[in-house]
């Protein structure tokens, strides 16, 4: 699994540079705003990735048992 590493930048405290993230700045800030829109929670930077990285797996995990689904059913009519 990626890991999650953040770094304050020297020019503003509160502002976050994402490294080997799953997210960008962009996506991040979309997402925050998405959950304060919906929920009406505000999220902090870290908040926001823990829970979009947790997304991103649950999603990237379905995706792959879809798939796996999907190969065993070739797998199957080929072998008939």
């Amino acid at each position: 699994m990626t890991e999650t590493t953040t770094k304050k930048s020297s020019n503003d405290g509160n502002n976050l540079i994402l490294t080997n993230s799953l997210v960008t700045r962009e996506e991040l800030d979309k997402f925050k705003l998405i959950v304060k829109q919906d929920y009406g929670v505000e999220l902090s930077d870290k908040q926001a990735i823990e829970q979009a990285t947790a997304l991103l797996s649950l999603f990237d995990y379905l995706i792959d048992s879809r798939l796996e689904l999907k190969r065993e059913r070739v797998n199957i009519n080929n072998n008939l």
